[in-house]
């Protein structure tokens, strides 16, 4: 991946359309995060459009309670957004750790990012996945709503496919799981479910299938809540249950009505209008002084990035050869066995070169070996485990033929035999799209799909599924109906549909 003003940091994440990743910016010497729509959905026209629209709606949104973006940028052909990293945590990490289990915490959570859907509701934009992996405790204990990626915006209903069922299903509403018109009071209803998580650490539709979770939202009645009594307070367990009322009309109607409910306030923004000459001499005078401290670090960091002595960036990511490697087999790769023919990987010091002796002294019988891959994917040569792309740095390896792997969870494993000449430097790819075709089933009612025996989604599909090429089992589920088994074969680049009945 490459963009001449970013250096890639760390995957963070990683969607069916998009891969977030933490950065730094050069040009404005920051951490940023970037979250990239998948190369290969960048043609599609309404993705595209969806991505955009998401960057254009949460832009306008200037709330200490709502994750910043700032720009838009393009890495690889594919567009990317640039966002604020914050540093801290998410609500979902809290809550697995047990540690903030309190009413307090329980109502900041929910005053906070109750302030940030007045914003984004007067805006007429609906979150649509309110979870606790969506929300996120920064340093200071700000509480910051992200991931406006299932968002909708009033303005452009067409944006979303007619029939798609979008969100996590432990959060939906009622009206989100029946496919009905939503309006703000959906994320009332997710906020309520994850305010209770918070304070029990209970998912209150906790499911071990989609299907079971839908059907606990659909059959879920506010006096359900009763048994949390003895955790919080009568108003609050009222106030929660206000929010998830299964009839969206019983809910509060706004935001600010149930700010109002607990005594809060709605949202604050970071910049406050300005009413007068005064105070538009104060804010000029503040400007000023932040360029002038901005400009000082600036150049101080730079002179220490310059000291010979200075650490890098991410020393994580700077490969050291004197390290033991991983050992092939540990993790989600332990279908990959060791090849006994493989000879050991010989891993030379990488130096940098600065004058000719330096070049001289370089081991002249190796080259710089580069690895990139289309999704990301983890590195295997012969035996050793070299880590995850996109890779920090090139390794130099001795001249010889070599076995690499590339596994990806969505994809069989791509095996290349290469060989690394003397003095030549090698780029090696692992392309899993050119092997893939794409799934599309269409299903009367809905079904849980199942490739291989592995559960993949639940109809309706906002997109085509991606399957690795071959001969594939491919089973629905509905649990008011026998199981429906399809033998089919996945022609790479190719797009097979299935239509399917359960009430034939």
């Amino acid at each position: 991946m490459s963009n001449p003003q970013f250096t890639i940091e760390e995957k963070i994440s990683e969607s069916g359309s998009t891969t977030v990743y933490r950065a730094f910016d050069l040009v404005l010497h920051r951490t940023v995060l970037l979250k990239v729509l998948h190369k290969h959905l960048a043609g599609d026209p309404e993705l595209r459009e969806r991505f955009t629209r998401e960057a254009r709606a949460c832009a306008a949104l200037r709330s200490e309670h709502i994750v910043q973006i700032y720009d838009m940028t393009d890495i690889d052909g594919a567009p990317a957004i640039v966002m604020e990293f914050v540093e801290g945590k998410s609500l979902k990490d809290i809550i697995s750790d047990g540690t903030h289990r309190s009413q307090d915490f329980a109502r900041r959570v929910a005053v906070h990012v109750l302030r940030a859907l007045s914003l984004a509701h007067a805006r007429g934009i609906i979150h649509r996945d309110i979870k606790p992996g969506n929300i996120l405790v920064d340093d200071s204990g700000t509480i910051k709503v992200t991931d406006f990626g299932l968002a909708y915006v009033a303005q452009s209903p067409s944006v979303t496919r007619e029939g798609t069922v979008l969100g996590t299903p432990a959060y939906m509403s009622p009206e989100q799981v029946r496919g009905d018109d939503l309006d703000a009071r959906t994320d009332f209803f997710a906020l309520g479910a994850t305010v209770i998580e918070v304070l029990t650490g209970e998912r209150v539709f906790e499911g071990t299938t989609y299907s079971e979770c839908l059907k606990k939202v659909l059959s879920f009645n506010e006096s359900d809540l009763s048994r949390y009594a003895p955790l919080c307070s009568a108003e609050f367990l009222a106030f929660v249950g206000t929010l998830m009322k299964p009839k969206k009309e019983d809910r509060f109607s706004s935001a600010r009505e149930a700010l109002r409910s607990i005594d809060e306030k709605s949202s604050s923004v970071f910049i406050a209008p300005i009413s007068s000459p005064e105070s538009k001499k104060k804010l000029l005078f503040g400007v000023a002084a932040a360029l002038i401290l901005i400009l000082v670090f600036s150049i101080v960091s730079l002179m220490t990035r310059n000291r010979p002595d200075a650490i890098p960036r991410d020393s994580s990511k700077v490969f050291d050869s004197s390290e033991p490697l991983h050992e092939i087999g540990r993790g989600d790769d332990s279908a990959i066995q060791q090849r006994a023919t493989d000879p050991p990987v010989q891993v030379l010091p990488q130096k940098k070169i600065t004058d000719a002796r330096d070049q001289a002294s370089l081991n002249t019988d190796s080259s710089e070996v580069y690895f990139t891959s289309s999704p990301w994917a983890k590195v295997y040569l012969n035996s050793t485990y070299l880590g995850e792309t996109p890779m920090a740095q090139p390794l130099r390896l001795a001249a010889g033929k070599y076995t690499v792997t590339f596994t990806n969870p969505l994809f069989d494993p791509l095996i290349q035999t290469v060989t690394v000449d003397s003095d030549r430097d090698l780029k090696i790819t692992g392309n899993f799209y050119d092997h893939a075709g794409y799934l599309k089933c269409v299903v009367t009612p809905w079904a849980e799909i199942y490739i291989d025996e592995q559960y993949k989604n639940t109809t309706p599909l906002d997109k085509p599924l991606l399957i690795s090429e071959g001969p594939r089992t491919i089973r629905f589920k509905n649990t008011g109906h026998p199981d429906i088994v399809k033998k089919v074969t996945i022609v790479a680049k190719d797009t097979l549909t299935l239509n399917i009945s359960f009430n034939q």
